[in-house]
C-alpha cells in the first residue's frame, strides 16, 4: 500500500487556492420552500418572546437564497436575522458532487442540510441524513442532466444574529 504524506504548508497552498466571496456580492435567487424538519433550535417550543418570534418569521414561504458560483470557493457570511436560516443555490452539471463545509467559531450551532426547491430530500442527498455533529453536506449528480439544488444553513440556537461563518465549498 503506497502512503502519500502530505506536508501542511502544501495542504495551506491546496487551501488558499479557493477564491475568497462575501456573500454580500453574491446574486439573490429565489430560495428554496421551509424543508419540513422541525426547528433544530431546543427552546424554539416555548412560549418566550424569542421563540415566538423565530417561529413566526420561519413560516415564510420561500426561504433567502444566493447563488453560488461553480469551483472551489470560500463564501463569508453571517446570521442576518431571527429566523436563523439562509440557503444557497448550486447548479450541479451531471456526474458532478459538490460539498459544502461550515466553519466558525462555535460550529456546534449550526448544521447544513441540503434540498430540493421544493424544501425535500431527493436523490444524491441522502447521505446527509444522518447528524454526524460536523455542520458539512453534499449533493452527488448521478443523473445526465443539470440539477439545482440547495444547501441550508441553520442555527441551533436561538439568537444567533450577528454569528460569522465561512463555506468552504468543494468540487468533484
Amino acid at each position: 500500500m503506497l502512503t502519500i504524506i502530505i506536508p501542511a504548508f502544501a495542504v495551506a497552498v491546496m487551501q488558499s487556492q479557493a477564491q475568497q466571496i462575501e456573500a454580500s456580492t453574491l446574486p439573490k435567487v429565489n430560495g428554496p420552500m421551509p424543508p419540513d424538519y422541525f426547528d433544530p433550535a431546543p427552546d424554539s417550543y416555548r412560549r418566550e418572546p424569542d421563540a415566538y418570534i423565530r417561529r413566526q418569521s420561519r413560516k415564510a414561504n420561500k426561504l433567502p437564497a444566493v447563488a453560488l458560483p461553480e469551483g472551489d470557493i470560500i463564501v463569508n457570511d453571517e446570521i442576518k436575522d431571527v429566523a436563523g436560516w439562509k440557503a444557497y443555490q448550486v447548479i450541479v452539471p451531471a456526474d458532478k458532487t459538490v460539498k459544502m463545509r461550515l466553519k466558525a467559531v462555535h460550529e456546534a450551532w449550526f448544521m447544513v442540510k441540503t434540498v430540493n426547491r421544493w424544501g425535500h430530500v431527493e436523490k444524491g442527498m441522502t447521505q446527509n441524513l444522518l447528524h454526524k455533529f460536523d455542520p458539512e453536506a453534499s449533493y452527488i449528480n448521478k443523473d445526465r442532466e443539470t440539477k439545482t439544488v440547495y444547501f441550508i444553513v441553520d442555527t441551533n440556537e436561538l439568537n444567533m444574529s450577528g454569528e460569522k461563518y465561512t463555506l468552504h465549498v468543494t468540487w468533484n
